[in-house]
Order: C-alpha cells, then sequence, then structure tokens
C-alpha cells in the first residue's frame, strides 16, 4: 500500500510500504570488450566556438559528429535573481515545442530549478541574445521555482504519462535507504507528485538511481556500478506506486568516471550510457526476461573533447548532448 504522508513543495508524497525491487540472483556478465574507461577531466574543456557553432568529433568506435544546435543562456542571476544561476545545467527533457533544462546551482547543495524554453525561440538566438535572454522576462522561456533537485542529472520525459520525472537523491550521491522519484508540472515548474520508495535484495539495501529515461511504453531505466560493472535497472512507474526489476545481464565495463546520463532513442529501441567523452548503447529490449545481449549488441563511441558530458536526449533519431562550458545542445549530423 502507498499512503500519503505529506507535501514537499506542494507535491504529495506517496509511501510505498513494500520492496520496489523483484528479488534477483545469478546474474550473468557480458563482456563488452570494446567499451574503453574514459578517465573524467578535473577541469573541464570549453566549447571550441564560443558564440558560434562548436563541434565534437568521436575518435574511435561508432563515428559520431555533433554540432551546436542551441545555444543556452549563460548568466548568475537570471531574472536578476543570484539563486538562478544558469552556469551548471545538469540534464534536459523534450516534450513537444518545448526543452525543459535542469540547473542546479553549486552554491546550494541540492536545490535548483527548471527553465522552459521554447524551441523556436532558441532557433532564432544569437549567442548575444541568448546571454541576454533572461535578465528580464521573455517570450518563449520560463524561468521556475527553487525546489530540491538532489545532484540534478535525472531529468526525463515519460510520453506514456506526458509526464516529466527526476529523482530527489542526496547532491553527493551516496546511497540512501529509502528513494525518493518525483513528477515535474510542465507548466509550473515544480514537483507535483513524489513516491517515496525502498529498494532491498534479500535484506541487502539497493540505492536510488542518479540517471533516468523513459521508453515509448514508459518504463523507465536508469545505471549504475557495482564493483566495477554496470547495472541496468527498469521500472514501471504507476500513479502512487513503482515496481523495479534489475537486468539479468551485467556489463563488464564501464564507460568512465561518472555516470553522467542515460537516454533512450525510439527511432532504434537503444539505450545510451553516457560519461564524460564515452558513451555505450544497447538495445533495451534485449534486457527483458533472463537477458540476450551478446557483446556484438554494443557500440561505443569515444570522444576527446574534455568536455562535461551532462545530458543525452533524442529527438527523430538525432542525439542531442548537453554540455557546459558555454551551456549549450549539440545535435548530432546523424541520426541513429
Amino acid at each position: 500500500m502507498a499512503a500519503v504522508t505529506g507535501t514537499t513543495a506542494n507535491a504529495a508524497t506517496y509511501v510505498q510500504r513494500r520492496n520496489a525491487l523483484s528479488r534477483y540472483s545469478g546474474l550473468r556478465v557480458v563482456n563488452n570488450r570494446q567499451t574503453k574507461f574514459v578517465k573524467a577531466n578535473p577541469n573541464y574543456g570549453w566549447t571550441n566556438k564560443p558564440g558560434g557553432v562548436g563541434t565534437i568529433k568521436s575518435v574511435s568506435g561508432t563515428k559520431w559528429i555533433l554540432k551546436t544546435k542551441y545555444l543556452l543562456p549563460n548568466t548568475h542571476a537570471a531574472l536578476n535573481k543570484s539563486s538562478r544561476d544558469l552556469t551548471n545545467p545538469q540534464a534536459a527533457a523534450f516534450a513537444g515545442k518545448y526543452l525543459f533544462v535542469l540547473y542546479a546551482p553549486h552554491q546550494f547543495h541540492g536545490k535548483g530549478f527548471v527553465v522552459r524554453y521554447n524551441r523556436s525561440t532558441l532557433n532564432n538566438l544569437s549567442l548575444a541574445k541568448a546571454q541576454n535572454s533572461l535578465l528580464k522576462p521573455t517570450a518563449g522561456m520560463k524561468v521556475g521555482p527553487m525546489f530540491n533537485v538532489g545532484h540534478g542529472q535525472s531529468l526525463a520525459y515519460n510520453k506514456k504519462q506526458h509526464a516529466i520525472w527526476m529523482w530527489r537523491d542526496r547532491p553527493d550521491m551516496k546511497p540512501t535507504t529509502w528513494s525518493t522519484i518525483q513528477r515535474i508540472s510542465m507548466s509550473s515548474l515544480k514537483p507535483n507528485r513524489a513516491i517515496k520508495f525502498h529498494m532491498d535484495n534479500g535484506g541487502a539495501n539497493v540505492p536510488a538511481g542518479h540517471d533516468l529515461t523513459f521508453d515509448n511504453a514508459g518504463h523507465a531505466y536508469w545505471w549504475g556500478i557495482s564493483n566495477g560493472m554496470v547495472k541496468i535497472y527498469k521500472a514501471k512507474l504507476g500513479a502512487k506506486s513503482i515496481h523495479v526489476t534489475l537486468a539479468k545481464q551485467m556489463l563488464r565495463y564501464r564507460t568512465g568516471t561518472h555516470e553522467q546520463s542515460m537516454g533512450y532513442n525510439s527511432h532504434n529501441g537503444r539505450l545510451y550510457l553516457v560519461s564524460d567523452d564515452s558513451v555505450q548503447t544497447l538495445p533495451a529490449r534485449k534486457l527483458n526476461g533472463h537477458g540476450s545481449l551478446k557483446p556484438s549488441d554494443i557500440k561505443y563511441t569515444k570522444f576527446r573533447s574534455h568536455r562535461e558530458f551532462e545530458s543525452m536526449i533524442f529527438d527523430g533519431g538525432h542525439a542531442f548532448l548537453l554540455s557546459n562550458r558555454d551551456p549549450e545542445l549539440l545535435r548530432s549530423t546523424t541520426a541513429y
């Protein structure tokens, strides 16, 4: 049973008392040997074309070229509010004509906000206009209120529910006994529902995720690291509850230092596991049941941009990469 225990920022929180995770054992390992570990640079790089169309190209694996599509505002005080610092975007989501970007200013340690951009507005912005666009209220853009976002890497659109969800994790991403996933209103840009739940396997605590994506059927996915290997989780979100399963196959090799993002491409039915300058992808359907992934199902791409890969989302088969320094969304020149 799920019970409402109170509200947080006007969001009803439903507490699921029963274990949300199906018990598992006997996990098998896929030798994804083509995947390379890329160590994150502690001093991330900047765009190679400030104010213009920058490019990020792959250096090995599946060929990728990403070019600047949307230049994003870079002000430290949108609407003249010091709390609305736009220099640290953490996640992005497309929903219809809108782009939603989650910002988590470092100085607020777990609090952040969402900005909703009309994509047609962004299409017509030069860098100078983008940087100045949110110094005052601007048509086609809306700045939301502050709320608890945790680390903030998990904003994702559930097409089946026509809703945006994200984790409310710890800012430092340390594990907790209870997990909370929250739904974000696409109009008010603040949480309007939350589900609090716990996951354990035979008495062993399983922590929440820190990245998130949805397939077309509304299944949620996230990935994490256990003993150096990749575990992928799949969940079904109800109105007041969640049910989680762990894929029966783990990936032997991870992409890099940080689990930055996870994306789902409805054009090819593949999941994308993203670290800085490092992406591996696999068919989502082969995670079902006991799993049927083979090493040949996994594709890998390595870059050498030295930039932070904050979020990866898809539209029409094209990948859109959110990065900062300067904040922008880059689009793949090829649909996958």
